[in-house]
């Protein structure tokens, strides 16, 4: 299953960024994953399911 993670993202900003990649990637998304990096940074991880290469908006 593929696999796209953002850079570090703020805690408040984690609603932002988790809205672009779903407007990005859409009804590919399986799945989601947070993760704390370091202080208050965060990583999402969007797993896809059914998503081909070059399929991308």
């Amino acid at each position: 299953m593929p696999q796209v993670s953002t850079g570090p993202v703020p805690l408040y900003l984690i609603p932002q960024a988790l809205s672009a990649e779903i407007h990005r990637h859409g009804n590919a998304i399986a799945g989601v994953q947070v993760r704390r990096t370091r202080h208050h940074s965060y990583r999402l991880t969007i797993d896809l399911a059914g998503e081909e290469e070059g399929t991308e908006k």
